[in-house]
């Protein structure tokens, strides 16, 4: 989806892009779709990841956001999303080798923090990690902290 947003910008570029300036930014399975863009699109030259999966980290805790991953993924219910889920893994996506931001919150019981290690450990490029040792999902106790943060390190890597 992304790559087809950035091919339309391509095919009518009348907004003035600069295609070699193109981040992307998600939080939670919005983060693991930010990564995975990145890895398989080269026009993507960093990204931002805010509290991502990294794997499907098991049904059981897909009950506690029902709400959240039918309105995100457009299922029209739990099955439908188990069925998407599942197929969520990094072992499916090249390994990113452009600038890449995390941002994890330490007490998250959605994402926990494990699946950033994960992602460190899969990025082959520059990679940061920041997280909140106090930090819930999303980082969402901390989101005047960590939005600054991601915005600065955006603005040094799309303006260099």
């Amino acid at each position: 989806t992304i790559s087809t947003i950035i091919n339309w910008f391509e095919e009518n570029n009348k907004y003035n892009i600069d295609f070699k300036k193109i981040a992307t930014c998600g939080i939670s399975l919005g983060g693991y779709f930010s990564f995975r863009a990145a890895a398989l699109d080269k026009r993507i030259c960093c990204a931002v990841v805010i509290s991502a999966p990294s794997y499907s980290p098991g049904f059981s805790e897909l009950k506690k956001v029902k709400r959240a991953l039918l309105y995100t993924t457009g299922a029209n219910n739990l099955k439908e999303v188990k069925s998407l889920w599942n197929k969520i893994s990094i072992k499916e996506v090249p390994q990113l080798d452009r600038p890449l931001l995390l941002i994890y919150g330490e007490e998250d019981k959605t994402i926990p923090i494990e699946h950033a290690y994960y992602i460190m450990d899969w990025a082959i490029g520059e990679k940061e990690l920041k997280s909140y040792p106090e930090g819930k999902h999303a980082c969402s106790n901390f989101l005047d902290e960590a939005v600054p943060y991601s915005i600065d390190w955006l603005r040094k890597h799309l303006l260099e």
